[in-house]
């Protein structure tokens, strides 16, 4: 053998060493007696009955519960209103007077006198004005009790009934809640919008909320008790379906789960959890099933 043979020789040997070496330093760091496994930390919560409540989002606009426009009976000019808008006025007293100027006739001038006591929210014509009968020369209000009328989808008829709670929001109070329920459903469908009328009653003893103004509502559909109920993040959507991991053995342990109800924060399961099972909440992407875990956190 040659020297130049002699030398390549010797390289392929050292070469096969070196590659043999990694191979069996790798295999004895993961399948070698003695080694410790690395276990994943994670965090966990116990599975315990929840309740919960189903929910039906809406938004309408708010009226006084007491509410009326006042018309003329007779025709004529406005002499005069005898209140401003905003004044308040009691059932009877005298609000507008019109001269029914009838040619040739001579009549006292007609009285318009309020058929409520509230505030004049709004009078529709200016001094002078002629009017007929019916048509409408002021609006009042008594809004110490309000009601938000929304409009209910069809095919959530079913689950909106008389004296359902509610708790209803409003632009002009960010961060206030105010608690109804509701009062009316009307028994017939809207055609075109395909809708039904529904009334939210709302106490309103500070006068916070007026006629007009827009709210959104949340009205309560139904209420379970002792369901399992979990944080939304604990599910995950893999090609597989729909599951959760929990801690059995030291291990975390793959569940497949059916959600019930989707809550926003907290999703209700129907199937594939029980109480008392270890939910990991924290770690979840990182481990699989059978992986070592370490439970770190939780309750």
């Amino acid at each position: 053998m040659n020297r130049r043979n002699i030398i390549i020789t010797v390289i392929a040997v050292l070469v096969v060493a070196l590659v043999g070496g990694r191979v069996v330093s790798t295999v004895r760091a993961r399948h070698g007696s003695g080694s410790a496994q690395v276990s994943f930390p994670v965090e966990v919560v116990t599975v315990a009955p929840t309740d919960y409540d189903e929910t039906l989002s809406l938004s309408g606009t708010m009226m006084a519960e007491n509410q009326t426009d006042v018309p003329a009976k007779v025709p004529g000019k406005v002499i005069k209103y005898l209140f401003e808008e905003g004044d308040w006025v009691e059932k009877g007293q005298t609000i507008a007077t019109v001269d029914r100027d009838e040619v040739g006739v001579e009549f006292k001038d007609a009285v318009v006198e309020a058929p409520i006591a509230g505030w004049l929210t709004k009078k529709y014509f200016d001094t002078g004005a002629h009017v007929n009968p019916g048509m409408p020369l002021a609006q009042i209000a008594d809004y110490h009790r309000v009601k938000l009328v929304v409009s209910v989808p069809e095919a959530d008829i079913e689950k909106v009934r008389t004296g359902a709670g509610a708790r209803v929001s409003f632009d002009a109070w960010p961060g206030q809640a105010f608690d109804g329920s509701v009062s009316r459903i009307s028994p017939t469908v809207d055609y075109l919008s395909r809708t039904v009328k529904a009334e939210i009653a709302l106490p309103n003893p500070a006068l916070k909320l007026r006629p007009g103004m827009y709210g959104r509502a949340t009205v309560r559909t139904s209420h379970h008790s002792g369901a399992v109920v979990v944080p939304t993040t604990a599910v995950l959507e893999r090609e597989s379906g729909t599951l959760v991991f929990v801690v059995s053995g030291g291990k975390a342990a793959v569940r497949p789960v059916t959600v019930a109800l989707d809550l926003g924060e907290t999703s209700a399961i129907k199937a594939g959890l029980s109480f008392g099972d270890k939910l990991i909440v924290a770690g979840q992407h990182t481990v699989a099933d059978g992986s070592p875990v370490e439970i770190v956190g939780g309750k």
